[in-house]
């Protein structure tokens, strides 16, 4: 009896093991390109979520503070993943944007370009701030927020170009509002 049971479940074990797929050896590069893609939109996911945080930051910053420092280090951070997820995908933002300026298919959405110039005028009006106060600001700081910075007039542009049937483009809230008080 236990002879015929040990037969049955070896029977069983191999009918169940011959059906498994035979796994796929090494990752190929089309899995890397994958996970690239799926890298940039989980940051254009998360440029989304902090827009606000860094519109109220814009708007209410007006002293050098450790928050503020923190948030910029974490602006000129979110910049930095971006510009290098792109790279790794072979793909410059530059040319990314050029591309959605001219109504062309892009990487990046509205929502997240929106997003990244938010980011980047809290960058600018919080660098300027420090600049003026005499501040320390660390070389690290100063280089990745320029970095950050070297696409922003394009940014704003078509921002500026962009039409919401929402009026939810905050960017473009943020320029308009500088110039009616300049």
């Amino acid at each position: 009896m236990k002879s015929k049971l040990c037969i049955i479940l070896l029977s069983l074990l191999t009918v169940a093991c011959s059906q498994v797929r035979p796994q796929k050896h090494g990752i190929t590069e089309a899995d890397i390109t994958q996970a690239n893609e799926a890298s940039l939109y989980a940051q254009f996911n998360q440029l989304y979520y902090t827009k606000s945080l860094y519109k109220a930051a814009y708007n209410e910053v007006n002293k050098v503070t450790e928050t503020n420092d923190q948030l910029l280090s974490y602006a000129t951070f979110l910049m930095y993943a971006v510009n290098t997820t792109y790279d790794s995908l072979d793909i410059k933002l530059n040319d990314d944007l050029d591309l959605m300026a001219s109504g062309k298919k892009s990487k990046m959405s509205i929502d997240a370009l929106d997003s990244l110039c938010v980011s980047n005028k809290y960058i600018e009006k919080y660098i300027k701030l420090k600049e003026k106060s005499g501040s320390e600001i660390s070389a690290k700081a100063k280089e990745l927020s320029k970095e950050a910075l070297i696409l922003q007039p394009k940014i704003e542009k078509i921002m500026m170009k962009t039409d919401s049937p929402l009026n939810d483009i905050e960017c473009k809230k943020l320029i308009e509002a500088r110039k009616s008080r300049e």
